[in-house]
């Protein structure tokens, strides 16, 4: 609503500020979601639980590597953050919009290096567990489909469901 206000104040000012809310509106669900699915899941129970369904194995193991890859992005952002500090350069707002090519070369560059380098060693890992192997892989964990997940999954259901017909006029 306060980004539909803005818009149509026609400032262009202002523009800004509602292309961040609006963007906030759709994105921010769903890290809400992806921060508490790593934040409750085991990588071993989810890896268990998509060979369970029957997910393809190079889709279950891109799954699996960004389930790891995200807390490890947020470190990498965190550390280089911290060594721009003991360099005695801020990473402030004020910098990003007066300096915006410095605040990059300090700080974007070296985040995008490491990241490359922990991508290819999480890529190296998943190939020495055999992920590419024929066999059938056994896991520690063993899932099964409760009630209580067969509710869930049909209240989510109805949910989107709803949410489909209200976006299209129908209710």
């Amino acid at each position: 609503m306060t980004a539909q206000l803005l818009v149509a104040s026609g400032s262009t000012l202002l523009s800004p500020f509602a292309a961040s809310l609006l963007m906030y509106r759709h994105v921010l669900p769903a890290f809400m979601f992806a921060f508490n699915m790593i934040a409750t899941t085991r990588l071993g129970e989810l890896a268990c639980a998509l060979q369970a369904i029957r997910v393809p194995a190079n889709v279950s193991v891109a799954v699996c590597v960004a389930f790891r890859f995200l807390p490890t992005m947020g470190r990498e952002f965190s550390a280089v953050a911290d060594a721009m500090k003991t360099r005695g350069i801020a990473l402030t707002p004020k910098s990003v919009v007066c300096h915006p090519a410095k605040t990059a070369e300090h700080f974007l560059v070296p985040v995008i290096a490491r990241l490359g380098q922990i991508a290819d060693e999480l890529g190296n890992a998943v190939v020495v567990r055999g992920v590419g192997a024929s066999a059938h892989r056994t896991s520690y964990y063993h899932l099964r489909v409760r009630a209580i997940d067969v509710v869930c999954l049909i209240a989510a259901m109805a949910l989107l469901a709803f949410a489909v017909c209200l976006r299209a006029g129908v209710l």
